[in-house]
Order: structure tokens, then sequence, then C-alpha cells
């Protein structure tokens, strides 16, 4: 396949036909400064597939992940939601557009109690849906509404974080090393919220750490060494001892 750098020129893409991705990457290129990460990317998110996106540290899955959402440029390609290249346009549009990224690191504001959090991922005039929302995903969260985000436990941090994909309802969502630095026991959380979205048809693509466990729900697989996709295929090929350690190794 051979990307393009044409601008999006409309602020809503068109509902996804028949065999149309909800993602597609075309060719894409993106780095840093002078840096390139991205060499040539070829990649695609079926409407609800779940897509493990595998690879090293450094091999350049949070850069592809920040490309997609807006807060990193692609300098070569396409970048397409429901086969609309929306590779220009500013982050708060795309996820306007049904496109929800969940960073590594607890994307939460701090300062803010979890009651606030919510609100600022809620539709306008749906805050008391976002409540009820978040609470029924997450019961934790509904005892620490009115706490500040700062002092909750990591793994409370992490499903409000999370909280946002049941709350707008997106199409696609990103998620970037969920299961990072939580106790076993709020992994298995993150990961029964993971099957959850697949479930109910949001379409997902996943960087995390326990590999074998996002081969596990997912439906199609790629993996990234130096920036360039090596893998593309199933994950129980994946998961086939000589194809693990050739791509994977002790990952």
């Amino acid at each position: 396949m051979t990307g393009t750098d044409t601008a999006a020129t409309t602020a809503s893409a068109a509902p996804a036909e028949s065999g149309t991705p909800v993602l597609a990457l075309r060719g894409v290129h993106a780095g840093y400064g002078d840096t390139t990460v991205l060499r040539d990317v070829d990649l695609s998110v079926a409407p609800g597939a779940v897509v493990a996106l595998l690879g090293a540290n450094g091999a350049g899955k949070t850069t592809l992940l920040r490309t997609v959402c807006g807060l990193n440029r692609a300098t070569a390609g396409s970048v397409e939601l429901h086969g609309t290249d929306i590779a220009r346009l500013p982050a708060h549009r795309r996820t306007a557009l049904g496109l929800c990224h969940i960073p590594e690191g607890r994307g939460v504001f701090r300062s803010l109690t979890v009651r606030e959090n919510l609100y600022l991922q809620a539709e306008p005039g749906r805050n008391a849906q976002a409540i009820e929302a978040a609470v029924q995903a997450f019961p934790a969260l509904g005892k620490r509404l009115d706490s500040p985000a700062g002092t909750l436990s990591g793994g409370q941090q992490q499903m409000l974080a999370m909280a946002q994909a049941h709350v707008r309802d997106p199409k696609l969502v990103l998620v970037d090393e969920a299961s990072l630095g939580l106790a076993p026991v709020v992994v298995d959380e993150v990961f029964a919220f993971l099957r959850q979205l697949a479930d109910r048809g949001t379409a997902l693509l996943l960087v995390d750490q326990f590999v074998t466990r996002v081969l596990k729900i997912a439906t199609h697989a790629y993996v990234l060494r130096r920036g360039r996709i090596v893998y593309d295929g199933t994950p129980q090929e994946l998961r086939s001892g000589s194809v693990f350690e050739q791509y994977i190794g002790a990952a």
C-alpha cells in the first residue's frame, strides 16, 4: 500500500461503509524533530476488532498511538478514520469523531475531583449519565467521587482514566500500557473492562506489557520493530513457538 499526504478538509468523518476500516494508516512516517521513529507504517483496525500492537521498548508503539490521536504529527502518509484522512486535524477534532486515547501514565487531572474529571470526559449535558456509566464500569470510583484524583491509588486513577472509554461511547479506543505498574487484581479488572468494550463492539488498538493476555482477546496482531511493521497476522500464528520467539522473544 502507498501513503498519501492529503489534508482532511471536513470536520466529520463519513459513516463506515461495509469493509471500510475504522482506522487505517497508509505509508505513515512520524517522529520527533529531526528523528524519524515510524517508517512507512501500514495498519488497519476493522469495526469491532481488537488489535494488539506489540514490540520491544523503543519500537515506536507509543509514537504510533500519539500520531493516530493527533498529539504527534505524521510527516508522510495518511491517517484515516472511517475512510477520511484526519492526519491534519487537531486532537480535539479527532475526539469528536469518535476516537478515544487512554495514554500511558494515568491520564487524569490530579487536582480535580473524580466527579470533575468525569464531567470533563462527558458530552455536554450528560454529566449524570457519565457518572452512572463510570460507576457501573468501576464501582470503586463511586465511593471517591468528591476526592481529588491525585489522592486515589494508582489502580483507581487508571480506572478513572479508562472510564472515558465507557462514558463517551467512542468508535475506536487506543490504549497505551493500561496495566503498567498495577497490582495483579487491578490488572484483572483492566482486562475485564477491555473485554467488555470489545463485547459491545468497540474497536480497540492495544499496547500492553502483558503480551499473552492481550493476544488472548485480540482478533489481529501487529509487531513493530524499529518503527516498521514486521508482523501482520493472526494472534494464533503469532503465539506459535517459532513465530513468537522470532518477533517477540522474551517479551
